[in-house]
């Protein structure tokens, strides 16, 4: 079997916080997210076999707890279902970072006990189709090929299969000053998430987005949401959410202590 393969960080702190992890990334992405940073993978094709990606992760063994499979969009690949079941039987933790649009492979991972945490993207309110379609690019790029209503109906799913397995769960999203963020799109965001995951433990984080690194040139230039601003956002949000956190280049990850 191969891998559309983009690289490997051997050793992170970053992908799954609290753990040693060895990150795997993934080629292709429906989506083309305007201020998305890992642009050079979303498309191309690097195909490799998959014993080269498990000597990958074999290297790393001795240092890391968890492997995390990230791109790109991981679950957009048959293979990660080997992949994931070579980690297991290496004795490690599996992560998988998705923007939530394949259900069908989260709910075999989660069948197959193949995966520990899921970080899942939550890029706009679930209940906007509208508003999601801006942000991941539809209309805009020919690559995105469902509809919006099809990708938040997807997401959702997504989200119910892996509140039903009771596995731990990150959403997050990314926040770039006049694009996605606003006080009443947290606001939003925040109050659906409380309303339909029962899982209480779950951890919703906003990323200060890079918007230098975009992949939409009319966004290089956007001022970057301050730490301030983002963690004034995280206050709204814990006003509906128990577990909030915020993540940025001044102050690192952050835990919001009080609603407004």
């Amino acid at each position: 079997m191969k891998v559309n393969y983009a690289g490997t960080v051997p050793l992170s702190t970053l992908d799954w916080s609290g753990r040693a992890a060895i990150t795997i990334f993934f080629r292709g992405c429906p989506f083309r997210c305007p201020y998305c940073q890992n642009h050079p993978y979303l498309q191309g094709l690097n195909s490799v076999e998959l014993d080269f990606v498990k000597g990958q992760i074999k290297k790393s063994k001795s240092f890391v707890s968890s492997v995390v499979f990230s791109g790109g969009e991981p679950l957009m690949q048959d293979a990660v279902v080997p992949l994931a079941e070579f980690v297991k039987e290496l004795g490690l933790l599996v992560g998988i970072h998705t923007n939530g649009c394949y259900p069908e492979m989260a709910g075999e991972l989660v069948k197959r006990k193949l995966v520990d945490k899921f970080f899942i993207d939550i890029k706009a309110p679930p209940a906007d189709p509208a508003l999601y379609g801006k942000v991941i690019g539809w209309g805009e790029h020919e690559a995105v090929k469902m509809t919006p209503e099809q990708i938040t109906a997807a997401i959702i799913e997504t989200l119910e299969i892996v509140n039903s397995s009771g596995l731990e769960l990150e959403l997050r999203t990314t926040l770039i000053r006049d694009f996605i963020g606003s006080k009443q799109e947290i606001t939003s965001i925040a109050a659906w998430i409380s309303e339909h995951i029962k899982n209480k433990k779950l951890t919703y984080v906003l990323q200060q987005g890079i918007p230098e690194y975009s992949l939409q040139e009319n966004l290089r230039n956007t001022q970057v949401l301050e730490r301030e601003e983002l963690y004034e956002l995280g206050r709204i949000a814990k006003n509906f959410l128990e577990n909030v956190r915020i993540r940025t280049k001044e102050g690192g990850e952050e835990v919001i202590l009080n609603s407004i």
